[in-house]
């Protein structure tokens, strides 16, 4: 496997099937179990592999020869045999064989996962600081060459000075033709026409070529070209991912607005710094009169569901953060210290808490005013009552689930007493519930807080933990003298006291088991609640506890705990959704439906924004051992990661930190910011980074080919007040861009890969450009800006550019597969590059491609034409923008004749001809065009 294939391997183990492991299994399978079952253990690459009594656990790269796999799916043995894991876990753990199981864990690894209590590794934040991405950005002096007559800017001396330091020289200017055909697809994602090429060609002004690159920055169209670029990054889709919630209705009404954001904030060349703090806090710093810049904020929220696994959407957001716009792969902290890069469980935790305090509002806001038509007014009037039937139901649930909660204290005191921890109390996307059943994730939470408030001092729960500390056969005999210290403590609410109203249960109840123990605790808070309410006279009980003061300290301290928003009973409104019991919960979901297909069907419904805001309680995390979010361990605050932070780490001040999150990204002072945007600009210029691995500036990474030339543009590009139109316009004016791509097996030989740029690197399209040059060749090619995604897969006459396209993560088409396009369920590095059989039989039968074949024949310019040559030459002129030869020409006549005379054959002939046969001529010859080599690459 290659070097690259195996880190994204590594990446993907620990971001997706660590965690799953450690938390469903390594109960029962792993060194920290009482009983290692089936003689199976998990936690070691080797111990997987060598499996247990049944046999190996997988086999690298056959999921249905893996028992793992098999076992997940119900199919030979059911584990975990609480609960089948979803259909997403289990897919994940298919894709990891079919990956060949890179694991990164040894028996050191699996000894320090089983038990908390072993030695951690201790991170040198300062030597670490001493790698090349962590080092300020200086700009370096312009080194001294001896041919700068062939440089155009201090770029060509920096990729000058390593070509002569190895003996190499750069390659010919390419020729006018190929320059512009090369700049106009590179910036615009579109060709030049024929007469956009004789213009040029012509044009002898010594600015000829920079009159071209600013028409092209000028063009609107460079937004959709650079816009879609960034949408690889951001893990762009129209989609939700949950097939067996919402089905084929699974679209997002308002995901559109994000790449339309990105589109127009490039177009407006507005400043890098900024465009990342508008995709963070826009919600805090877009004026009144910007509410397109909200739309920004997409880029946190339409990643996956995981099946309403918030732990697994904040890691989602952790890693699209700091992969893309930092170069770190910061969600390998979420289990244990990152094991190669200064980055710990608590720097993974604070950002946790980050998005953990940022929540989506119940309505999203408004992207400007709608024009006040009688179909806007009926589309409000039915959007408004969709919204509200929804908010009442969420509402009501909301209500009824808090009251529960607090209502089955009781219940939920004795199952913490009486039973062990359940690895489920974390998992809220497979409960099946009934109403009065009890919340697993609220079990949990009634867990950690009795623990954590178990010391001997606390007025509540100390009695608590001097209860349950003593095994259960011998809690009888020592029950009493518990209960005789605890009650000859003074009565009261301070530290050393026992709370009054818990005193007076416990001396007048008889204790046997702790059992008994947990219902003088629930009668206890049961009491003081129904006295608050009755002292309030039954308000609603969202706003019993805290909120509201009562006379009695004693009373209004266990208010606190039972009905706080610290307290373990507690959720947030727009959480409710996880608590509601199954037919609850399928209302909610088939109203959530509804009320988006409403806006999805409506030709007026306005844009939104799909932001997200601070919660009303913010999350101050803790690190998760193991990654395990039932077992909580040290509180860390909120904070940005201390190998950049240094010694100004500091907890983020502002609500939620998204705001300071993102400032601490776009500062000029963080050295990876500005090197890892302009690697990635580089190499969608060139077909290849500075840095092999444009999400990965770790020290795993790579160094940077030209080290010099990469700060030279981090510090420019800075210094240009982050204008990327002003980097690209530095990078395609260079001789180095200008290039010839023409091979010559001298420097080859030196340098097989070019990694020094000795000549341009000839690229395939990619999927975009290639069928928009076709729709612009054909002339069908509809320039339309912005606006909801369209079928350009099921649709051959859609003339809309391809950034418009449905991007459906669930369902991506074959077409998109097929030619490499990125996966939309993670931030991607880069698009991977195929030549596979499906490219080829796109040209040759294809109901698009044999549209646009059609369309180019008869194009006024071809059709219009009476002789064949000159048909030829027209062709030529509207596909390659050039004229053909005598050579060419004589070619293509001699194909059109060839086929003409084929159509005279008999009918039982005509059947057996492939696709083409329903291609005149002209249409086959224009066809062969549009599949040329010369068309789909770019020299």
């Amino acid at each position: 496997m290659p070097a690259a294939s195996t880190d994204a391997g590594m990446e993907f183990f620990e971001a997706r099937i660590r965690p799953l492991l450690v938390k469903n299994c390594y109960e029962c399978h792993s060194g920290q179990a009482k009983k290692i079952e089936g003689k199976l253990r998990l936690d070691s690459r080797d111990a997987l592999r060598q499996g247990g009594e049944s046999g190996p656990a997988i086999v690298p790269g056959d999921p249905q020869g893996s028992l793992l796999v098999r076992a997940l799916r119900y199919e030979d043995h059911e584990m975990p045999p609480k609960g089948k894991l979803p259909s997403s876990a289990i897919a994940d753990v298919e894709h990891w064989v079919k990956l060949g199981a890179p694991d990164p864990r040894d028996r050191a690894d699996s000894d320090s996962a089983a038990s908390p209590s072993a030695k951690k590794r201790t991170i040198d934040f300062a030597a670490a600081r001493k790698h090349w991405a962590y080092q300020p950005v200086r700009n370096p002096a312009v080194p001294a060459v001896q041919h700068a007559a062939w440089t155009n800017n201090e770029i060509d001396r920096f990729v000058l000075a390593r070509l002569e330091s190895r003996g190499l020289t750069p390659a010919p200017a390419a020729d006018r033709r190929t320059l512009l055909r090369r700049v106009s697809l590179d910036l615009i994602g579109l060709p030049p026409t024929y007469s956009e090429v004789e213009a040029f060609v012509n044009d002898d002004s010594p600015r000829a070529y920079e009159k071209v690159v600013d028409r092209l920055l000028a063009s609107p169209h460079y937004g959709e070209r650079w816009g879609r670029h960034w949408l690889d990054v951001a893990r762009y889709a129209d989609t939700k991912d949950l097939v067996l919630v919402f089905g084929d209705d699974a679209i997002r009404p308002y995901a559109y607005t994000y790449r339309d954001y990105v589109t127009k904030a490039l177009n407006a060349d507005v400043p890098y710094d900024r465009f990342i703090t508008d995709q963070l806090a826009a919600d805090q710093t877009a004026r009144k009169d910007e509410s397109w810049r909200l739309a920004a904020m997409g880029f946190l929220t339409l990643g996956r569901l995981f099946d309403y696994n918030l732990n697994d959407e904040y890691d989602d957001r952790i890693d699209t953060v700091s992969r893309g716009l930092l170069g770190l792969t910061v969600a390998c902290a979420r289990c244990h210290d990152h094991k190669y890069d200064a980055i710990s469980q608590a720097d993974y935790y604070g950002l946790y808490g980050v998005f953990a305090s940022s929540e989506e509002p119940a309505e999203l806001p408004l992207m400007g005013q709608t024009a006040a038509t009688p179909a806007v007014a009926e589309f409000r009037e039915k959007f408004a009552a969709k919204e509200r039937e929804f908010q009442e139901h969420v509402d009501t649930q909301f209500h009824e689930q808090t009251e529960e909660a607090r209502r089955q204290v009781g219940d939920y005191l004795l199952t913490v007493a009486t039973t062990r921890p359940d690895p489920n109390e974390d998992a809220v996307f497979f409960m099946s519930l009934s109403p009065h059943q009890l919340r697993p994730q609220i079990v949990g939470r009634w867990r950690r807080y009795v623990a954590r408030r178990s010391s001997a001092g606390d007025p509540v729960f100390g009695a608590w933990g001097d209860f349950m500390r003593p095994a259960d056969a011998d809690f009888e005999s020592s029950a009493p003298a518990v209960a005789k210290h605890w009650l000859g403590l003074s009565r009261g609410t301070a530290p050393g006291q026992l709370n009054p109203l818990i005193a007076d249960e416990l001396a007048r109840t008889e204790l046997h088991s702790k059992a008994d123990v947990a219902r003088i605790y629930s009668d206890a808070f049961r009491k003081a609640y129904a006295e608050a309410k009755q002292e309030a006279k039954e308000p609603p009980a969202a706003k019993i506890g805290s909120q509201v003061a009562s006379d009695n300290p004693a009373r209004q301290q266990l208010l606190d705990i039972l009905a706080g928003s610290e307290g373990p009973a507690w959720f947030p409104r727009s959480n409710a959704y996880l608590y509601m019991s199954r037919v609850e919960r399928d209302r909610y979901h088939r109203l959530q439906l509804e009320l988006d297909l409403v806006a999805v069907k409506s030709r007026v419904t306005p844009p939104r924004a799909m932001v997200v805001n601070d919660a009303a309680s913010l999350c101050n995390p803790r690190i998760f051992v193991r990654g395990n979010a039932s077992q909580p361990g040290e509180p860390v605050p909120r904070q940005f990661l201390r190998v950049l932070a240094g010694d100004r780490q500091r907890p983020f001040a502002h609500g939620s930190g998204r705001l300071d999150l993102a400032r601490a990204i776009a500062s000029r002072e963080n050295p990876l910011t500005a090197r890892v945007f302009v690697n990635r600009v580089w190499m969608n210029h060139f077909g290849d980074p500075l840095v092999q691995s444009p999400s990965d500036f770790g020290v795993r990474a790579t160094p940077p080919t030209n080290p010099e030339l990469l700060d030279h543009l981090a510090s420019t590009f800075m210094a240009d007040n982050w204008s990327i139109k002003n980097l690209h316009r530095r990078i395609v004016l260079s001789a180095t861009y200008q290039q010839s791509s023409a091979d010559r097996p001298d420097c080859r030989r030196i340098d097989p890969e070019n990694r020094l740029v000795w000549r341009f690197n000839r690229q395939r399209l990619d999927m975009e450009a290639m069928r928009d040059s076709m729709l612009a060749v054909s002339g069908r090619l509809d320039p339309t800006l912005f606006g909801r995604a369209i079928d350009i897969v099921g649709d051959p006459q859609c003339g809309r550019r391809t950034i418009y396209g449905l991007v459906d993560r669930q369902h991506l088409p074959g077409f998109h597969r097929a030619f490499d396009f990125a996966n939309p369920d993670q931030s991607a590095e880069r698009r991977p590059l195929t030549t596979v059989p499906q490219q080829a039989l796109f040209a040759m039968n294809s109901p698009f491609m044999l549209e646009q074949a059609r369309s180019l024949a008869n194009r006024r310019q071809v059709a219009g034409r009476l002789s064949p040559t000159d048909r030829v030459e027209s062709l030529y002129q509207l596909v390659l923008a050039r004229r053909p030869d005598e050579t060419e020409t004589e070619l293509a006549l001699h194909f059109v004749d060839a086929v003409q005379a084929d159509s005279t054959r008999d009918d039982a002939n005509k059947q057996a001809h492939d696709a083409t046969a329903r291609l005149d001529a002209w249409a086959q010859y224009a066809q062969v065009l549009l599949a040329s080599n010369e068309f789909m690459y770019v020299d």
